[in-house]
C-alpha cells in the first residue's frame, strides 16, 4: 500500500501546483528592443515592447569630452493595449556625448543582450563631420542570417535610415482577405521579428534609426491607397517606429523631416496616397497634402544639403519597368520644375526597392543643377553569391534596371548598404556617396560638393 499512497500524494501535489500556476502573475518581460529612435544633440528616444503593459525606466550615463560624467534616469510606460510598445524620452543631454543606457521593467533590471551605447548628434546648424547609413529590402524569411549588419556596425554611422521593404509581409492581396484581428496579429509579428535579426538587433540598440515604408512593409506587392488595411498598417507602423512625427493633422501618412547639423532629411510616404500603378488616370504618388508639405519644408529649409528619401526611385524614368514617380502623370516633372524655379539648392535623392545598388545622374533641366540619386537595396533579400551565375546573367541582360539614361555606377547585385559621409567647412561642404557590400568592400564612391548642387 505504501507505494500507492506515495503515488496518490504526488499526483495530488502536482494537480495543486498546476492550479496555482494558473493564478501566478509573471512579471512583464522585454519582447522587442531596445531601439534608439529620433536623436538630437540634447535628446534621445529609446523604444521597446513588453509582453504586457509595464512601467519602464531607462538608466543612463553620458561621457562628453573633458566634462564630468552625467548620470540620469527617465521613465515611461508601455501601452495598455497590445502591442505593448512605448518610448522613453531622455532630455537635457550634452551634445555629441556618448550615451550608455540600461533598462528596468516594473522594477526589475533587464540584462542587456547587446551593447547599448550610442553618440548624440552634433549641434544644429553646425558644419560637423558625420555619417548616415541607409538600407532597404530586408527579408528574414529568405535570409535569416544577414551579414550586412556587421558591416554597418563596423562603419559606425551616426544614424541609420531604413527606407522601405524593411520586412516582407504577404505579397498576395488574397492573404489579406482575413478578419482584422488576424491581419493585425500577422503584421505585428512581422514588425517584431525584424528586430530579432542577429546583427540588426545590435545596430538598432546602438544607432539612432529612422524608417519609412515601401510596398512590402505597407501591404501586398505594389500596394497603394486602395489597400483595405491601410489605416491598420499605418497605426502599427507608427507604433513600431519612433520617428519624430508621422504625417500632419490634415494629411495622414508616415512622412516627416529631421535635421542633423546642416543637413535635412525629408522622409516620404509613397504608398498611403498613391494611385494604383495600373490606373489609366493615375496622377499622384505622394498626394496633394504631402506634396504641399514637402514644398513648404524645402522652401523653409536652411540646410546645406537637402536629402529627399523615398522607398523607390524619384528622378529616374524607368520607361514602363517597375515602379517610379515619372509613371504618375506630370507630378514628378511639375515638382522638379517648381524646385528649380524656386531656387532650392542642395537637393539630392536616395532610394531603394530594386534589389541592386547604383548611382545615377539625371540632367533634367537646363534651368537647374544635375539630379543625383543613390539607390541601395538588397540589404538581405536575395542571397547573391559569386557562383550564382544564372541570377546575375538574368539581371544584367534583362535591362530591368538599365532602361534609363544617366547611370554613373552600374548595378551592384551583392548585398549592399548606402553610406553618406558629410564633411568640410562652411561654404565648402561635401558629401561622399558610397555603396558598401556585405564583405565591407566599398564598391562605389562619388563626391558631391556644395557647389555641384547649386543653380
Amino acid at each position: 500500500m505504501k507505494p500507492l499512497t506515495t503515488l496518490f500524494f504526488c499526483i495530488l501535489l502536482n494537480s495543486n501546483l498546476v492550479g496555482q500556476e494558473n493564478h501566478i502573475q509573471l512579471p512583464p518581460q522585454l519582447l522587442s528592443g531596445p531601439m534608439v529612435g529620433h536623436t538630437t544633440s540634447s535628446l534621445a528616444n529609446i523604444w521597446l515592447e513588453t509582453d504586457k503593459a509595464a512601467d519602464v525606466k531607462v538608466h543612463y550615463w553620458v561621457e562628453s569630452g573633458s566634462s564630468p560624467i552625467v548620470k540620469g534616469v527617465a521613465g515611461g510606460r508601455t501601452s495598455e493595449e497590445a502591442p505593448h510598445v512605448g518610448t522613453v524620452i531622455l532630455d537635457n543631454l550634452p551634445a555629441r556625448g556618448i550615451l550608455h543606457y540600461e533598462l528596468e521593467i516594473d522594477g526589475q533590471a533587464v540584462r542587456p543582450q547587446t551593447v547599448q551605447s550610442f553618440m548624440l548628434m552634433p549641434e544644429p546648424e553646425t558644419t560637423a563631420d558625420f555619417k548616415v547609413a541607409f538600407a532597404s529590402c530586408i527579408n528574414p524569411i529568405r535570409v535569416p542570417l544577414q551579414p550586412i549588419w556587421t558591416q554597418v556596425a563596423i562603419f559606425n554611422p551616426d544614424a541609420l535610415l531604413l527606407i522601405g521593404d524593411n520586412n516582407y509581409m504577404p505579397m498576395r492581396p488574397g492573404a489579406y482577405e482575413a478578419p482584422e484581428s488576424t491581419v493585425s496579429f500577422a503584421l505585428t509579428r512581422y514588425h517584431r521579428y525584424l528586430r530579432d535579426i542577429p546583427g540588426l538587433r545590435t545596430v538598432l540598440a546602438t544607432t539612432p534609426t529612422y524608417a519609412i515604408w515601401d510596398d512590402h512593409d505597407f501591404g501586398p506587392n505594389n500596394s497603394d491607397r486602395t489597400f483595405r488595411w491601410r489605416n491598420l498598417t499605418l497605426d502599427l507602423f507608427k507604433k513600431y517606429w519612433p520617428n519624430p512625427s508621422a504625417g500632419t493633422p490634415e494629411t495622414p501618412g508616415i512622412f516627416y523631416s529631421f535635421k542633423i547639423a546642416d543637413v535635412e532629411f525629408f522622409m516620404l510616404d509613397d504608398r498611403y496616397h498613391r494611385d494604383p500603378n495600373e490606373a489609366p488616370d493615375r496622377a499622384t504618388m505622394l498626394g496633394s497634402g504631402q506634396l504641399s508639405w514637402l514644398r513648404e519644408k524645402l522652401k523653409a529649409s536652411t540646410a546645406t544639403f537637402k536629402v529627399i528619401v523615398n522607398g523607390h526611385t524619384m528622378t529616374i524614368d524607368r520607361q514602363d519597368a517597375g515602379e517610379y514617380w515619372a509613371n504618375f502623370g506630370s507630378e514628378r516633372d511639375d515638382f522638379l520644375n517648381w524646385m528649380f524655379s524656386e531656387g532650392i539648392n542642395g537637393v539630392f535623392f536616395i532610394s531603394g526597392d530594386w534589389h541592386v545598388g547604383s548611382l545615377s545622374r539625371i540632367d533634367f533641366s537646363k534651368e537647374g543643377y544635375p539630379l543625383y540619386e543613390l539607390i541601395s537595396s538588397n540589404a538581405a533579400v536575395h542571397p547573391v553569391e559569386a557562383d550564382d551565375h544564372l541570377y546575375r546573367q538574368n539581371r544584367q541582360t534583362s535591362g530591368h534596371n538599365r532602361r534609363f539614361d544617366g547611370p554613373i555606377i552600374n548595378d551592384i547585385l551583392d548585398y549592399n548598404f548606402g553610406l553618406l559621409e558629410f564633411s568640410g567647412k562652411e561654404g565648402d561642404r561635401a558629401v561622399t556617396l558610397k555603396l558598401i557590400d556585405h564583405r565591407g568592400e566599398v564598391r562605389a564612391a562619388h563626391v558631391l560638393r556644395e557647389k555641384d548642387l547649386t543653380r
